[in-house]
């Protein structure tokens, strides 16, 4: 009988084999950090407030003596779509997702501390946490016709957030070393309704009488814990070149369990009736994290322009079950969901981003181009396994903030546009055949952020700033008690280069009577601009 064909077909391909989604797909879908969301992601060659425990831990003691930082951003518009997901002789039906959801995306805190060396404390420690990912599709098709009726209805979301502490150190005038140790928290949950009627009386309030129907629900969710180290480097090449280094060796697992519920009723004429029920705690899945590289520059262009790069590679992952199959499941056609993959395949993902950012006065504008590439395989013509969608994205940032000698607040914007292929499930009633074809998918979506940090230490820096630019205002002027030699005039020329190597106490402690000598050698070097330990000094 061709209706119970069709849903013998539909039944089977619901059980396929196929590949997994519930891990990341893209390693830069969310924007952290206040000055790097601005960039584009280019932060690993500055890597100066409390993000840099994600892209370069080292930089987390070139920053304040006590940072604050936190970031909130909204998804206020994405929308996924697949050409053609679901075919079949009387129905073309695209699947289109859209949604808006608000992120806590950074919150991080640095406190530097030990024995002053190079004009400043030589050590610090941060705490962050944020979400590295977050990804989710939802949509339902319904056909009612006289041969048959179908109902679909599936709902997919992954999310990978990270909380962790930082060590860092000045180990040389010019080069920091870092430590990042984060515990990954990974959830994914997978749902699927299906219901297929066929044969019978189909009346017009739309219900059928007679006939065969089955209806099949799968809950899918897997969660897991690992440990994820980030090594960072960055080296001061000169006042206006800096390079930075970070490397995140795999992920170690040390939890990773899921659950699957599966039913499924049919009702076939000439057989008996049955009810089918699966559900099972803890069983054993593998949600890796692959390794990642990462290298980027500054460039100082003046005091008030810097110019910035990033390049990254991710390591690919090898082809494993995500789900080993349950005992109860052997016998089963097949895998778990139609559009559900059960594969923890990954390739090697390299991605680029450049940003830069200028001074007007207090404010401060930044722009950004960035590219987030797919880890996904390649996406076969045919196939009776289903595969992620491979869609590579590319996007742009942009914001504006305050910056007034110690806070700094950002409004941006980041958006990005990919398209790419995904599968459609074919069904053929006819020749009673089903299986996925190639076709296309489109990504979109717009990231609206607030952020806002403050630095304790930053306002000694400002002070410093605008001590060079005064000087070398008089000395173009020819006005006497400007003159200097050696490292000192070097550092003239680059008003943004703060760093002043002395034994002096530079720090800013804004807790009066706490730290008297502090305060009163920092403003000694701001109001006298004492000269580098060793270097000539200048008449006063």
């Amino acid at each position: 009988m061709v209706a119970a064909s069709v849903i013998a077909i539909v039944l089977g391909c619901s059980l396929a084999v196929n590949r997994s989604e519930a891990q990341a797909l893209y390693y830069r879908s969310i924007p952290i950090g206040e000055r790097a969301m601005g960039l584009g992601g280019a932060y690993t060659g500055i890597a100066n407030d409390p993000s840099s425990t994600y892209y370069n831990p080292a930089g987390i003691v070139t920053g304040g003596r006590f940072q604050l930082m936190g970031s909130l951003s909204s998804l206020v518009f994405t929308r996924r779509t697949v050409e053609n997901a679901f075919e079949s002789e009387n129905l073309h039906a695209d699947f289109t997702s859209t949604g808006t959801t608000t992120l806590p995306s950074f919150i991080g805190t640095v406190v530097k501390f030990g024995k002053k060396r190079f004009g400043d404390h030589q050590f610090a420690v941060a705490y962050s946490t944020f979400e590295v990912a977050r990804e989710g599709f939802g949509e339902g098709l319904t056909q009612i016709e006289d041969p048959a009726s179908l109902d679909l209805r599936m709902t997919q979301h992954y999310r990978d957030r990270w909380y962790g502490v930082s060590f860092a150190a000045q180990v040389l005038k010019d080069l920091a070393l870092g430590l990042s140790g984060f515990l990954a928290d990974q959830s994914g949950s997978y749902r699927e309704d299906i219901g297929i009627a066929s044969g019978g009386t189909l009346e017009a309030t739309g219900q059928r009488v007679g006939g065969d129907s089955i209806t099949s629900s799968t809950g899918i969710s897997s969660g897991g814990y690992l440990l994820v180290f980030r090594l960072g480097a960055l080296y001061r090449i000169n006042p206006r070149w800096q390079l930075g280094f970070m490397f995140q060796p795999p992920g170690a697992p040390l939890k990773q369990d899921g659950n699957v519920f599966r039913r499924v009723n049919t009702i076939v004429s000439g057989t008996e009736p049955t009810y089918f029920l699966f559900d099972e705690d803890d069983l054993s899945t593998n949600q890796p994290i692959p390794f990642e590289l990462r290298t980027g520059f500054e460039f100082k262009i003046n005091a008030t322009t810097v110019l910035s790069a990033d390049a990254a590679v991710t390591g690919p992952i090898r082809d494993r079950d995500l789900f080993d199959r349950p005992e109860e499941l052997q016998d089963l056609p097949g895998g778990l969901g139609i559009y559900f993959a059960n594969s923890t395949a990954r390739r090697w993902t390299p991605n680029l981003s450049i940003g830069t950012e200028h001074m007007f006065g207090k404010a401060v504008v930044a722009g950004g181009l960035f590219t987030n590439i797919s880890s996904a395989p390649n996406v076969p013509e045919t196939t009776t396994e289903y595969t992620p969608d491979q869609v590579n994205m590319f996007g742009a940032s942009v914001s504006i903030g305050v910056d007034t000698k110690g806070y700094r607040f950002t409004l941006g914007a980041t958006g990005y546009f990919g398209r790419g292929d995904a599968l459609s499930f074919s069904l053929d009633r006819d020749a009673q055949v089903s299986g996925y074809v190639r076709t296309k998918s489109n990504v979109s979506a717009l990231v609206l952020y607030i952020a806002g940090a403050v630095s304790v230490a930053s306002k000694g820096a400002k002070d410093v700033q605008e001590s060079y630019k005064d000087r070398k205002a008089r000395k173009q002027n020819g006005e006497p008690g400007t003159e200097t030699g050696g490292e000192d005039e070097k550092d003239a020329d680059d008003p943004s280069d703060t760093d002043t190597d002395t034994d002096t106490d530079t720090d800013t402690d804004t807790d009066a009577g706490t730290d008297a000598d502090t305060d009163a050698d920092a403003d000694a070097d701001t109001a006298t601009d004492a000269p580098p330990e060793g270097s000539p000094a200048g008449p006063q």
